[in-house]
């Protein structure tokens, strides 16, 4: 098998807007949606007005503030064409962002993060963050801010239809809505998924299945010796208030969990990408680099399942994430920093649900991402966006 090559579709793709950067763009033909975020865009004096002649003076006070300047960061929701140019309809202030879109690009919903980076650190180390949500049924032209709490997080939005979907933050905690996001209603959570004394720890992973199954990944360590360390993935379905256990994978960290598009008889394989050993650990061993092998799984949604391993990748690779596409189309992204240079964008990718593989450098990308409908990927460097189909 060989890798299908790269073609350019632009070399000007969201040029026109500074600071630099693409976004987590979406690509349909030639239309184009996009969710960026961006740091304020820094100017500076000509030289006949600067103290000294030999360094750059920004223009502003506030532009040689670092908590200032992050605190000016904004999320931003683009809309239009590839060879037309995009148009920004949504704004607000914030350092992180989730979103979602519907199939046909009518309905999205936009989570927003914003933190006060000049006002002193607390002891315990948890700032206060702010939450705000968004949803726009017009495809993105017109915003209506929902009814959410400021104080609680959302870094995940995960929906089976305009109306019905999850919200899942920090805790771990899981919110479900039925009505457009008017109401939500929390969903308990598996004690061996929170810890005490961390409560904005998060899940290692999430996944909705084309069934409306929520699945939700977690690290249990090994607390006694007869208990086996273990990646616990548990599932929730749409019409059930309560996580069940779905599979495990002894000794494994999950990175990304995938499930592929729904088969005629509603049957789907779920994937798990993982690394194998426990987390790392600066205090044991602060010497340790926290290097892991790389393995993916596999399982069913019908019954009781067993995950099986199906391919343990080369130990030179740091997984970073993994998409399923149609028909046995498997794409791993990795990064390989063994080398002299700088680190590797690496894609490996099957095309026969994992039984063999294909390893291609990809330099330095910047994303975009893979259409698992119409199995393409995008990549962009600088400003410069290209597609393969695999």
């Amino acid at each position: 098998m060989t890798s299908p090559g790269w073609q350019t579709i632009s070399t000007t793709f969201m040029k026109n807007d500074k600071p630099y950067g693409g976004g987590n763009a979406r690509i349909n033909g030639n239309d184009v949606i996009s969710l960026k975020i961006t740091d304020p865009e820094i100017t500076f004096k000509p030289v006949s007005q600067r103290k000294d002649p030999e360094y750059a003076e920004p223009t502003e006070a506030w532009m040689n503030n670092t908590a200032e300047t992050l605190n000016r960061n904004t999320v931003s929701f683009f809309r239009g064409t590839i060879d037309g140019g995009l148009r920004r309809y949504f704004l607000q202030p914030g350092q992180d962002a989730s979103w979602w879109y519907s199939k046909d690009w009518s309905t999205q919903y936009i989570s927003t993060d914003w933190m006060d980076y000049k006002i002193p650190e607390p002891k315990n180390g948890l700032s206060p963050h702010i939450t705000k949500l968004w949803r726009s049924r017009d495809g993105g032209k017109n915003w209506t801010q929902l009814d959410w709490p400021e104080n609680r997080n959302i870094g995940q939005l995960l929906f089976l239809d305009p109306d019905r979907g999850y919200a899942v933050g920090w805790g771990p905690r899981v919110w479900r809505t039925a009505d457009g996001g008017r109401t939500w209603k929390a969903i308990t959570v598996s004690l061996h998924a929170t810890e005490d004394d961390a409560p904005r720890k998060t899940f290692d992973a999430v996944d909705l299945g084309p069934d409306g199954t929520l699945r939700v990944a977690y690290y249990v360590p090994q607390e006694m010796e007869d208990v086996q360390a273990e990646a616990m993935v548990e599932r929730l379905n749409w019409d059930s208030d309560a996580f069940e256990p779905d599979v495990k994978l002894p000794g494994q960290i999950i990175v990304s969990l995938q499930t592929e598009q729904v088969l005629p008889d509603n049957a789907y394989a779920v994937y798990a990408l993982s690394r194998i050993g426990p987390p790392r650990d600066f205090i044991k061993n602060p010497n340790e680099n926290g290097h892991r092998t790389g393995a993916l799984s596999a399982w069913g949604n019908r019954g009781k399942q067993t995950a099986e391993q199906t391919h343990t990748f080369d130990s030179r690779l740091m997984l970073d994430g993994l998409s399923v596409g149609k028909r046995g189309v498997l794409l791993v992204y990795a990064t390989d920093a063994t080398g002299e240079g700088a680190p590797r964008d690496i894609t490996l990718a099957s095309r026969d649900y994992g039984k063999s593989w294909t390893e291609t450098n990809d330099g330095i990308t910047q994303g975009v991402y893979f259409d698992a409908a119409t199995n393409t990927q995008y990549g962009l460097y600088a400003y410069t966006l290209k597609k393969r189909i695999w």
